[in-house]
């Protein structure tokens, strides 16, 4: 039985979707501006396909920051509609400046609503951005009120969902409903297994991103050694384990999470439910890796076109996965060896690519890094510093929200930030860090209660 919008999103999200899909029949052309990260990518494929089958051009573009110089240029732009996804809540002042129509996709938190913007959040709505819905995800239901022909958008939508770290535990909310949906259209086709990539065992456990094993990843020679240690042979390929070895490889590697101090939610990574994309032959987790390998990468229109389904594109994806994973597994294995610098609620490191800085940061915080500090990660650059934080639940539900700190930090040095409670990013003027990190260490340590004195 299909299963009606109605029953699958609150009645007040739709209904400002639906006021906003109405501006989009008026015009020919629509220019689409997303986020570069998974997400934001996966989100502006979606566009794309849902506005093409309704008969209109589109021009996209994706970029790491909405900001002056953005608007600036979209303000000389004459488009008909504009529809910024994966970010916009958090620039509603710069894009209410716009002579045209806006219409904002967004999951991040909003500082407050919008008359002149057709102001699309799940947050609006009651429901949590962070965790019940991503921008792909509200980018999709976007396109289903549009269509409902587009329900075989879910694949990008997952991908982008699984990008944003909402899969870990299992979907909830209004992602949990639309996939389910997908599910029952037989778009979707789940199955629960072991996270590691269909490779020789030594392989894929050497080149394993996430999970992260201290002392394995980015060492085949060391994952040989454990592998044979506990009895398995390292050049048998993952689908050809028996179903009682992958059980015991499953709970030895479960024990080296725990061992290493990895969050409790990062067991849940371990074992996924994977999902097979039927309209895009590919699992959506496959599909978020090239996407996420591309935009690190500064190749976001490969990994869009991947999104497309266009298969040379997907070719020169698998090649800069490789490249990416190489490069994340040097800096995390770099990391693991000489440790971060640490403040007395906070840890950061220095990264030379602010591409992979959030990357690093998440995937360090959730397995093996100090649990009981958020992670910043910073870039210095010309001029300014990129930030990248992320938290770990454990925090959030002790009161961390990051958003919150790095954006009243960055104001206090003539910067700006905000994003999630978990994860979050902020710029700040180069020169300027030392004040920051200290302002952001006493922000976290009053939203834990404690002492606000950093050392």
């Amino acid at each position: 039985m299909v299963t009606r919008l109605e029953d699958l999103a609150p009645q007040g999200l739709l209904d400002r979707v639906r006021k906003a899909s109405e501006l989009v029949d008026g015009v020919s052309r629509v220019r689409v501006f997303c986020h570069y990260d998974p997400d934001g990518t996966t989100s502006a494929a979606i566009l794309a396909r849902a506005l093409m089958r309704r008969g209109k051009r589109v021009h996209v573009s994706m970029t790491h920051a909405l900001d002056r110089t953005s608007a600036a240029r979209l303000r000389e732009e004459t488009n008909e509609l504009l529809i910024v996804s994966d970010m916009g809540s958090a620039q509603l002042d710069l894009l209410e400046a716009l002579p045209y129509p806006v219409v904002v996709l967004d999951h991040h938190k909003p500082i407050r609503d919008s008359d002149k913007v057709a102001h699309v959040n799940p947050h609006l709505a009651g429901v949590d951005g962070a965790r019940a819905m991503c921008g792909a995800t509200t980018t999709w239901l976007f396109s289903l009120v549009l269509d409902e022909a587009n329900w075989d958008l879910a694949g990008p939508a997952i991908a982008g969902a699984i990008g944003d770290k909402q899969a870990i535990g299992g979907f909830i909310g209004v992602n949990a409903a639309l996939f389910g949906e997908a599910v029952e259209r037989k778009i979707l086709v789940p199955e629960r297994r072991l996270a590691l990539r269909d490779l020789p065992l030594k392989k894929a456990l050497g080149q394993s991103v996430e999970p992260y094993f201290r002392g394995l990843s980015g060492r085949p020679d060391a994952a040989a050694d454990f592998l044979r240690s506990g009895g398995f042979d390292p050049d048998v390929a993952v689908r050809e384990l028996s179903a009682a070895d992958r059980r015991r490889l499953t709970s030895a590697l479960a024990v080296r999470l725990v061992e290493q101090g990895a969050a409790p939610e990062a067991v849940d990574v371990l074992v996924e439910d994977r999902y097979w994309i039927e309209p895009d032959q590919m699992y959506g987790q496959d599909l978020e890796a090239l996407v996420n390998s591309c935009d690190r990468l500064g190749q976001e229109a490969l990994g869009m076109a991947v999104c497309l389904g266009d298969r040379e594109a997907l070719g020169k994806a698998e090649k800069l996965l490789e490249e990416y994973t190489a490069k994340v597994l040097e800096i995390l294995v770099g990391l693991e060896k000489k440790g971060l610098f640490t403040k007395k609620h906070i840890q950061f490191f220095y990264s030379d690519d602010a591409s992979l800085a959030g990357s690093i940061a998440g995937t360090g915080m959730l397995f093996f890094f100090d649990q009981s500090k958020p992670t910043l990660g910073l870039s210095v650059l010309n001029g300014v510093t990129k930030v990248s934080a992320r938290a770990t639940r454990a925090m959030i539900a002790a009161g961390v929200d990051l958003a919150v700190a790095l954006r009243d930090a960055a104001v206090e040095v003539d910067g700006n930030g905000g994003g999630h409670n978990i994860a979050s990013g902020a710029t700040v003027p180069k020169g300027k860090e030392d004040k920051f990190l200290t302002l952001v260490d006493e922000i976290v340590g009053r939203q834990l209660g404690g002492s606000s004195e950093s050392q």
